[in-house]
């Protein structure tokens, strides 16, 4: 993955993180310490963030910086947690109808596994 295809996805998952919390990037910013407009390029992947200031942002959101970049092929219980976030704010970004038809779709597959 090159570096600005990194930063997009990095950027997103930060994005859907602080709204799956219902964090404005304002409060972010506060609670950061950083600039709201500079978060905003964080999470459009336009700027390449230093660490600190990526600890800085995950540690304002109550998450591991290590669990957003670590490629890592068990999942513990903070990164199933976040990956959830992640999913919850994208749904919240679709409209009513999408959002249904993944309901639906859940159910459907809770139900399933529940009769495994």
């Amino acid at each position: 993955m090159n570096l600005g295809a990194f930063l997009k996805v990095f950027g997103k998952k930060i994005k859907a993180i602080r709204k799956s919390k219902r964090i404005s990037q304002e409060r972010l910013a506060e609670l950061s310490g950083l600039h709201p407009t500079y978060i905003s390029d964080v999470e459009r992947g336009e700027v390449n963030a230093s660490i600190y200031n990526c600890y800085k942002i995950t540690n304002a959101l109550g998450i591991s910086l290590s669990n957003l970049i670590s490629p890592q092929s068990g999942k513990s219980n903070e990164e199933i947690e976040n990956e959830i976030n992640i999913l919850y704010g994208a749904i919240k970004d679709l409209g009513i109808k999408e959002q249904k038809i993944i309901l639906s779709a859940l159910r459907g597959m809770l139900s399933a596994i529940k009769k495994i």
